[in-house]
């Protein structure tokens, strides 16, 4: 037995150790209000190696089914001011180990209905000296140690919700008891947070979600009979704790 555990220890040792950079994207749903055309985000590295990340943008269009198609966009045309779409400046990162940097997404065109976008942030290995802008010996350097490495580089995608330009709420709550039923009757997203049942004494809950209801849709929830609905009902600034049993 003592000598197993000895080779299950060396095996331990022996591994190539994990290394590499290890991204936080911080929130994975943001909102761009009504009044306003940029947005920061603050992209950490929390990894022991350097993340040069790529950031990429496609719209979000949503079928009749609610499923989302996304759809490229001329970052090179909204940079000259043509087109509606959101881009990022810079189009890319460069984040030292344990650092951060702020990412701004800036919105141009149209806003006469909301907007929705899904923003990737993706740690890669530069392939060229001219995307990162660093030189040939400083890529070499930087693929040799990440291949040193057991090296894992995830990326994480957000969705911006792009406002319209006059926004307006008009959220209509049916149901009482175990049921609940939310219609979205104003033209920009509302966010119904900490959605769960509950007991009738609100002590003992289910795990809670969080759901974005877009402009035209209906949010309907059925529990069982002796359980009630909680939740935070959020539009823009306004926020209302809510309850079924009421």
């Amino acid at each position: 037995m003592f000598k197993k555990l000895i080779i299950a220890v060396a095996m331990v040792y022996a591994m190539p150790a994990v290394s590499g950079p290890v991204i936080n994207v911080g929130s994975l749903n943001e909102y761009m209000q009504s009044g306003k055309n940029t947005l920061a985000k603050r992209i950490h590295n929390t990894g022991d190696a350097t993340a040069y990340v790529r950031i990429n943008i496609h719209e979000m269009v949503f079928d009749a089914q609610g499923q989302a198609v996304e759809k490229n966009l001329d970052a090179t045309a909204l940079v000259n001011g043509q087109g509606t779409g959101l881009i990022s400046t810079p189009p890319r990162l460069i984040i030292p180990a344990g650092g951060m940097q702020t990412n701004r997404l800036v919105f141009t065109g149209s806003r006469e209905k909301e907007k929705y976008y899904r923003v990737r942030y993706i740690p890669v290995v530069p392939e060229s000296t001219k995307e990162f802008g660093i030189s040939g010996a400083d890529a070499k350097k930087y693929q040799d140690q990440i291949n040193a490495g057991v090296t894992v580089m995830s990326g994480y995608g957000t969705i911006v919700t792009v406002q319209p330009d006059n926004v307006r709420f008009d959220t209509r709550i049916s149901g009482s008891g175990n049921q609940l039923s939310v219609t979205n009757h104003g033209n920009a997203s509302v966010v119904i947070d900490g959605l769960k049942s509950c007991d009738r004494s609100l002590t003992h809950c289910d795990n809670a979600v969080i759901v974005q209801l877009r402009p035209g849709k209906t949010l309907q929830r059925t529990a069982t009979p002796d359980r009630v609905w909680q939740y935070t009902l959020i539009e823009g600034d306004r926020k209302k704790n809510l309850s079924s049993s009421k």
